[in-house]
């Protein structure tokens, strides 16, 4: 796993504050493109400092495109998650693949978090501790379960290891990029 994110210029900045229709809140990066050169998924710090408390933000990837939220929010709609839970309780090999990518999601988490960051977090915050190791993709507190599918194929975007975001990806037939240019605003 590659942790030398392309850096967010300000372009890219306005652009995914158009892509989600909010500011975001602790861009490390941009994890992945679309072929336009679009932000596709960006890297979220793990540990929130922006607000009064110190919070952990378990969705390490995030995917901003457009297109590709729409179509997999429409999967989301149709049941997936719901057949994704079943397929890992009847198939003990799927089970635990996706553990597996539950706990590397966990440990890239940590590896953006310097050590000593992490013991003060130990120390002081005990919670929000827990939640950054041992949450897996979009922070499901489950080594076994699925609780959102952008999540799923942001991580399986940017490392090609996550077999829910596989069959996402698979789901969505190819289509993976926008017909048009302008999927997102520039400014």
């Amino acid at each position: 796993m590659n942790n030398n994110w392309e850096q967010v210029s300000e372009q890219d900045y306005k652009v995914i504050i158009e892509q989600l229709g909010r500011e975001p809140r602790g861009v490390l990066g941009i994890a992945c493109r679309c072929e336009f050169g679009y932000p596709c998924v960006i890297v979220n710090r793990p540990i929130n400092t922006e607000v009064e408390t110190v919070t952990v933000f378990p969705t390490t990837f995030w995917l901003t495109c457009p297109h590709l939220k729409k179509a997999v929010s429409q999967l989301e709609s149709s049941g997936m998650i719901s057949e994704m839970e079943t397929k890992i309780a009847q198939e003990k090999q799927f089970a635990e693949a996706v553990r597996e990518n539950h706990l590397s999601h966990a440990e890239i988490r940590q590896s953006l978090v310097p050590n000593e960051v992490k013991q003060v977090l130990a120390k002081n915050y005990p919670k929000e501790f827990q939640v950054l190791v041992k949450t897996g993709v979009g922070g499901i507190r489950s080594q076994s379960g699925v609780k959102c599918l952008h999540a799923h194929l942001a991580d399986f975007l940017v490392d090609g290891n996550n077999v829910i975001g596989q069959i996402v990806y698979d789901s969505l037939k190819g289509d993976i990029s926008c017909s048009s240019i302008n999927c997102a605003v520039e400014n």
